[in-house]
């Protein structure tokens, strides 16, 4: 969740803007247009990007959906207006694990071609656990480990920030569905802030997981976040193009794409997206990430109105 603020002096008063300042008013429309988006998307979009692992044919790898840029996984968005709302690929969080269609020899056959893809690019690198996991959470977990660990590869050896894209968004994406399981749980027991509303209350404790969650993972990968670098959590992104110093805090920025955790709906018009592309470093896109127990179409993508590739 994002917070407006403006840089006066230390004595200004004025207070952050709510996470729902602007959007309400939106709501009906974004969710309507989200549904109407939100069609079957079974298929790769961008043709470009590092390219990928696979299996023979008639294998089951297709059980696996395996993208690596930002085009690949929100169909047709360079080809849609700026402002539209573009939702992701139906298939894409289906490999938060790749679902019961794993089976033992699968998952190997695809460890082993994530340690193949990272060596070739870091032959240096060694896999640290003795094999494959024998649990199907355990193998899972390997999974989603070294497709990340691929991503920081493809970043610090060849300067693509694409599959850490990507992969920063189905991580964030899990967290927050775990998250918001928590919190509802919480909630209910009358253990969140009670001088806040359920949804507030709610969405804070989504937000604060999901990130402290995301530092951890850019932690144990050596992924410098808290500089100023190109990847940032939680961190101020200035706007100087007005007469006051203005600034914004998106949940991640990585390069040009800003992924922000919510439990609202917002849209191009909403004061905190108009911020986000408003900040010096201009976005290219934004991405709403809401917990999917929200419904068809929760997480979505609003291209840049200008300037767009």
């Amino acid at each position: 969740m994002d917070r407006a603020f403006t840089t006066y002096s230390a004595t200004n008063n004025t207070k952050p803007e709510s996470d729902a300042a602007g959007a309400t008013a939106e709501n009906t429309h974004i969710s309507r247009t989200i549904e109407l988006t939100a069609t079957s998307s079974h298929q790769f979009i961008g043709k470009g990007g590092p390219s990928r692992g696979g299996g023979g044919r008639g294998s089951n790898i297709r059980a696996f959906y395996d993208p690596m840029t930002i085009q690949q996984i929100f169909p047709g968005i360079w080809n849609k207006p700026g402002g539209a709302i573009i939702a992701v690929a139906d298939n894409f969080f289906n490999l938060l694990g790749p679902g019961q269609q794993v089976t033992t020899e699968l998952a190997g056959r695809w460890l082993n071609t994530y340690i193949s893809q990272i060596k070739s690019l870091d032959p240096n690198y060694q896999f640290q656990d003795s094999g494959l996991a024998t649990t199907f959470e355990g193998q899972i977990y390997q999974l989603n480990f070294l497709r990340m660990k691929r991503a920081e590869t493809y970043l610090r050896i060849k300067g693509d920030p694409r599959p850490l894209q990507v992969e920063t968004l189905r991580f964030m994406q899990e967290r927050a569905d775990r998250a918001y399981n928590q919190g509802m749980r919480l909630l209910q027991a009358g253990k969140l802030p009670r001088q806040l509303s359920s949804q507030e209350a709610l969405g804070n404790y989504v937000d604060r997981e999901v990130r402290e969650a995301l530092r951890e993972r850019y932690n144990v990968l050596g992924i410098n976040w808290n500089g100023k670098g190109p990847v940032r959590v939680n961190s101020r992104e200035y706007d100087n193009s007005g007469t006051d110093r203005t600034y914004r805090i998106p949940d991640v920025r990585i390069y040009d794409l800003v992924i922000d955790t919510s439990l609202t709906a917002k849209g191009p018009a909403t004061p905190q997206v108009k911020g986000f592309f408003a900040t010096d470093f201009r976005p290219t896109l934004v991405i709403i990430l809401r917990p999917s127990q929200l419904g068809r179409g929760h997480t979505y993508a609003i291209p840049r109105m200008e300037n767009k590739r």
